[in-house]
């Protein structure tokens, strides 16, 4: 039976890795070139009408290796706050690095997509320079990073974020915006048995290098039925921009990862079912061998019987 048992475990342990469930691991490269706003994708993303008409954009380009570059469309705004996953594992390092900014003061520019267009086209060198400072504080246990500029600026800021190394996510919203999650090419989320996103989507599509692109439009929680007898009721006035944002929770995955956890389950289960076949083989033949015994012991005591009535 040890032996039974010893193959077992390493049944199992062969399913858990082709399933695909364990984060994959990038190598980590040491990168100290002088940052340009060339090394971030500045796409304008023009969301339809009927769906939101807020300008602003907060994308976010996911990676396994530990780094996710953050790109913040804003219009007439001081300031931008982040709440950054911790990594229990890396305390020293920099959350934010690499900022980015391509934008000019609100008053000489309208808020609008074709300035963001002109804005993601031009070069820093051409734009004026925003001093801003970088504060962090604890609210309700979670660190709070606030980028603080020193007057109101309407174009694109971007930043290296430095989040956890693995293959999952998490954005806490902090104000009004369009949000974008761009997986890495040839992953994936949304399946319950590997790794699936909370809340479902808004939106879902291929962009042009191949890479599954998340969309939510409004990230404010939904009405919900203590809310709605607060309306109806209690005559409290809760319009829908005072209701809190939802929380961003994501898991992505290779595309191949459902495939190999389902071969992964068949070895797991096709294994199951040897071990399961053999103990219950082994168990039939301790019968069989325990039936012939105690077959031949009552035999010989009825002979033995038998011999001393004859005496």
């Amino acid at each position: 039976m040890k032996r039974l048992a010893i193959t077992l475990v390493l049944v199992f342990i062969l399913a858990i890795m082709s399933s695909g469930c364990i984060n994959e691991l990038a190598p980590v490269t040491d990168n100290n070139a002088t940052v340009e706003a060339s090394d971030y994708e500045l796409e304008v993303f023009h969301s339809p009408s009927d769906k939101s008409d807020d300008l602003n954009t907060t994308t976010f380009y996911l990676s396994r290796n530990g780094s996710t570059n953050v790109v913040y469309m804003v219009a007439e705004t001081s300031v931008i706050e982040i709440v950054p996953m911790e990594d229990v594992f890396n305390t020293g390092g920099d959350i934010l690095s690499n900022v980015v900014i391509l934008a000019d003061r609100s008053e000489n520019v309208s808020a609008s997509a074709e300035t963001f267009e002109m804005f993601a086209s031009s070069s820093s060198e051409d734009l004026p320079v925003f001093n801003y400072t970088l504060e962090d504080d604890v609210i309700r246990g979670q660190k709070h990073f606030v980028m603080k500029f020193d007057e109101n600026i309407t174009g694109i800021v971007a930043f290296a974020l430095n989040n956890p190394k693995g293959q999952d996510f998490m954005y806490v919203p902090t104000h009004d915006s369009t949000v974008r999650f761009v997986l890495p090419e040839g992953y994936t989320t949304g399946n319950p048995f590997v790794g699936k996103v909370i809340p479902d989507t808004d939106d879902r599509y291929i962009d042009e290098q191949g890479r599954e692109v998340l969309v939510w439009y409004d990230l404010h929680a939904k009405s919900g039925t203590f809310t709605n007898m607060a309306r109806e009721y209690l005559k409290v006035e809760i319009s829908e921009e005072d209701l809190p944002y939802r929380t961003v929770m994501i898991k992505f995955y290779s595309g191949s990862a459902p495939k190999l956890l389902l071969i992964g389950m068949s070895i797991l289960f096709g294994g199951v079912l040897l071990v399961l076949g053999n103990y219950l083989s082994a168990r039939r033949k301790l019968r069989k061998e325990r039936k012939s015994i105690e077959d031949a012991f009552i035999e010989k005591k009825a002979g033995d019987g038998m011999g001393g009535k004859k005496k």
